[in-house]
């Protein structure tokens, strides 16, 4: 039978083995290089506006929101989508991280975006 001490060290071990485990990073594009296209999915049950990519895949931004008066946290002022009117087929071009969010509407990844830059109809390329 192990003895305490020889307990410990093997949880400790096992803590030590698993947590230097590098985690996946999944999708992540910080700068404004993704084409998307924003769709108003707001008659779906929990959703509101997604960007579409090119090849079909849905992005589920998340919004930062504050309850308070100002200083506001730099999370919410550093935020690109703080002043970003988002309209149905509105071409832009994106940054984006993958989050860990839960998400209601269920159409797509959960990213924070990092950076957004309206396409004009005149310059889509």
């Amino acid at each position: 039978m192990l003895d305490r001490m020889d307990k410990l060290g093997l949880i400790l071990l096992l803590t030590l083995t698993f947590s230097s485990c590098k985690k996946e990073e999944g999708i992540q594009k910080t700068g404004c290089t993704t084409q998307a296209t924003v769709r108003d999915l707001t008659g779906l049950d929990g959703c509101g506006f997604v960007f579409e990519l090119e090849d079909g895949t849905r992005l589920e931004p998340l919004r930062l929101f504050y309850c308070g008066t100002p200083p506001f946290p730099k999370e919410l002022t550093k935020d690109p989508l703080l002043d970003f009117v988002f309209e149905a087929g509105k071409k832009v071009k994106i940054g984006y991280e993958l989050t860990e969010s839960a998400s209601v509407c269920m159409v797509g990844p959960v990213v924070k975006i990092t950076c957004i830059e309206e396409i004009s109809p005149t310059s889509e390329n």
